[in-house]
């Protein structure tokens, strides 16, 4: 059991390493895909992010900002399960120059294992299906990197972390699905 843990952490250690590289990367070129765009958040990582931070102030409910981002056709359990009726979901707050809060000048400033999974897993395009091989096109890294720095680097994509961030992610929306949210305590 304690060869599992070691590699799981061996896998985290090596993730952060790279992702910080490349995040900073991004951060000095001043485009990163934490600027413009909503970040969705699970309540499991607004209990991670709230431990961290000691702080629950850094989420909101607001409907798309890219109306493209609503249509998630290729993915009917996170349209079914992410959006509220009113078309909200819960994302991290943004800055009013459009960045996430918790950017800097060297990229984000949570630790690896306390970003959301949305972040850890980007620029993999994904679905409740599966990770697929390609990344978001959108990703100012996937412009500047090559294929190999891509692989080893971004949020540590190794395919098996990529595979249990992933799993992670949907077991929490699904999680989520049986919750009434106002009767939890983060």
């Amino acid at each position: 059991m304690s060869d599992k843990i070691s590699y799981a952490a061996d896998l985290e250690s090596a993730a952060e390493k790279n992702s910080n590289t490349i995040c900073m990367a991004c951060a000095s070129q001043g485009h990163t895909c934490c600027q413009g765009h909503d970040i969705y958040v699970t309540l499991g990582d607004c209990r991670r992010i709230g431990h961290h931070g000691q702080a629950m102030d850094f989420f909101e409910y607001r409907g798309c900002c890219h109306a493209d981002y609503a249509d998630q056709g290729d993915d009917p359990l996170w349209q079914q399960l992410v959006f509220r009726s009113d078309g909200s979901r819960r994302v991290l707050k943004r800055l009013d120059d459009g960045n996430c809060i918790f950017l800097g000048p060297a990229g984000c400033g949570l630790s690896l294992d306390v970003r959301p999974l949305v972040c850890r897993l980007y620029p993999h395009l994904y679905s409740a299906a599966r990770i697929s091989g390609a990344w978001d096109d959108q990703c100012p890294a996937a412009r500047i990197q090559d294929r190999f720095a891509m692989e080893k680097g971004i949020a540590g994509v190794q395919w098996r972390q990529a595979q249990l961030w992933h799993h992670m992610l949907y077991t929490e929306i699904l999680w989520e699905a049986d919750l009434d949210e106002n009767r939890i305590n983060l």
